[in-house]
């Protein structure tokens, strides 16, 4: 797997499909995450740079233990350094899975929402056209019986002449 960086993170493109993510929600995360990488490479140059200057400060009383040299001090705290660099990628990455699942709940939530209001709407439009219909057809009946009071008038009215 490609090593994630600003760039790749910054750069990457997914494709689109229908019920899938708001791009401009993920777009803005996507941001944030950059944001705090870039702001964690920060930190840990800076530390790396402080352990280089770091140099094990002892009396001058007191002996050297034997067993390690001033070197392995100084690995010792770079390593302890950047187990707490990968703590601190895990935590965020954890983090930022915690956050991604809480937006896709929200999405599917809204989604749902959403989707619940607009049956309701066309039940209640589906409904006025079955009372539009049956008003129509009403009506459509009485202008029939108008129509045919109208003949019948008239043939009667033709036997007057």
């Amino acid at each position: 797997m490609e090593r994630v960086t600003v760039e790749l993170i910054s750069t990457k493109e997914f494709s689109h499909v229908n019920k899938g993510y708001n791009p401009k929600e993920v777009d803005e995360f996507l941001d944030d995450i950059c944001d705090e990488m870039e702001r964690m490479e920060a930190e840990i140059k800076d530390l790396r740079q402080k352990t280089t200057v770091v140099r094990p400060i002892q009396p001058a009383a007191a002996p050297q233990p034997s067993a390690e040299t001033p070197g392995e001090d100084v690995t010792a705290q770079f390593k302890e350094i950047l187990m707490t660099a990968q703590q601190v990628k895990e935590e965020t990455i954890r983090k930022a899975k915690e956050d991604a699942e809480a937006i896709r709940a929200k999405a599917e939530a809204e989604a749902t929402e959403r989707l619940d209001g607009l049956s309701e709407e066309r039940d209640s439009l589906n409904r006025q056209i079955t009372e539009l219909k049956t008003t129509a057809a009403n009506y459509r009946q009485q202008f029939e019986q108008l129509l045919q009071a109208q003949q019948e008038a008239l043939e009667k009215a033709t036997d007057l002449f």
